[in-house]
This record gives structure tokens, C-alpha cells and sequence, in this order.
């Protein structure tokens, strides 16, 4: 979730009293307007963290704190015919051989009408 422009701002104030920088006018709405766009807060404060307890003598530019949350994966939900075709192929036997033959069916089928049997 980007973070608001307040958020931004404690964190640049973080940064500047740590390091000692100074941000004039533009720098300064530069990097806000930057972080509450493009950054997510939680992330971006672990990053600044991260670099000051890192020990580095040098003030971070702004991609080396920025950061944002990983996306998610949304899983599908499987509907009722797939999950039983699942579970048969792992518990049905029968089932497992009969489709492997109507694979092999429709293999030979191509086969015979010039397709790539590989």
C-alpha cells in the first residue's frame, strides 16, 4: 500500500538527522512525492533501518531505501471437475490406465494423420 505523504516525510526526516543532510525545497518535495508514489511504508522504513544499522558512512540515495511490497499470488480456486480428475489420477488406478489408453488413442490418431508423435 503506498504510503502517505506524512509517512514519506518521517522517514526523510529519519535519514536527514541520521546523516546529517540537508534537502532544500526541491529535493525535498522531490523525494516526497517520489516515496508516496512509488513506495510502501512498512518496506521502505525495514530498508532505511536496514542501511543505518548496516553502518554505512554514506547517506542512501532514494533507491536504496525504497521499497515495495512483493506482489501476492492470487490462487484460482479449482472447480469440482478438476479436483476430481486430481484426485483419481493420484488414487484410481483404473481410471489412470484408461486415460493413459485414450491418450495413446489419439497419439496414434495424429500419428497416422502426419502429426509430431514425440
Amino acid at each position: 500500500m503506498p504510503m502517505s505523504k506524512t509517512q514519506a516525510l518521517g522517514i526523510i526526516k529519519k535519514v536527514r538527522y541520521v546523516y546529517n543532510i540537508d534537502f532544500d525545497k526541491p529535493k525535498l518535495e522531490t523525494w516526497i512525492d517520489v516515496l508516496s508514489q512509488n513506495g510502501d511504508y512498512q518496506p521502505t522504513v525495514k530498508a532505511v533501518d536496514g542501511y543505518i544499522n548496516s553502518n554505512n558512512p554514506y547517506p542512501p540515495n532514494l533507491p536504496a531505501i525504497m521499497r515495495k511490497e512483493p506482489k501476492k499470488v492470487s490462487i484460482e480456486p479449482v472447480d469440482n471437475e478438476t479436483a476430481t480428475h486430481q484426485w483419481k489420477m493420484q488414487n484410481d488406478p483404473e481410471y489412470v490406465r484408461q486415460r493413459k489408453i485414450a491418450l495413446d488413442n489419439f497419439m496414434n490418431k495424429l500419428a497416422e494423420f502426419g502429426g509430431d508423435n514425440e
